[in-house]
């Protein structure tokens, strides 16, 4: 079976989406691309994309800094 590991860079990245649970209004309000929807950037060139909803939050999309995110055809992401 193969194993998952992650590097330090990720660990952090997941560190900070499970804060969002505690604070699903922290991050940025994006009704541009989808209602209640929201962004959190990283220490690292990602964004999590994100819905707080009454069970914490869901993350949507994870992307880079540089996409064109206005661009991405699928919000709202399923």
């Amino acid at each position: 079976m193969a194993v998952l590991r992650y590097t330090d860079s990720a660990e952090n990245d997941l560190l900070e989406a499970w804060h969002l649970p505690a604070h699903p209004r922290m991050g940025r309000e994006r009704p541009d691309l989808a209602d209640g929807l929201r962004s959190w950037p990283t220490t690292t060139p990602y964004i999590l994309f994100y819905f707080g909803d009454v069970d914490g939050v869901v993350i949507a999309r994870v992307l880079h800094r540089v996409r064109d995110i206005g661009a991405v055809d699928d919000w709202p992401p399923d």
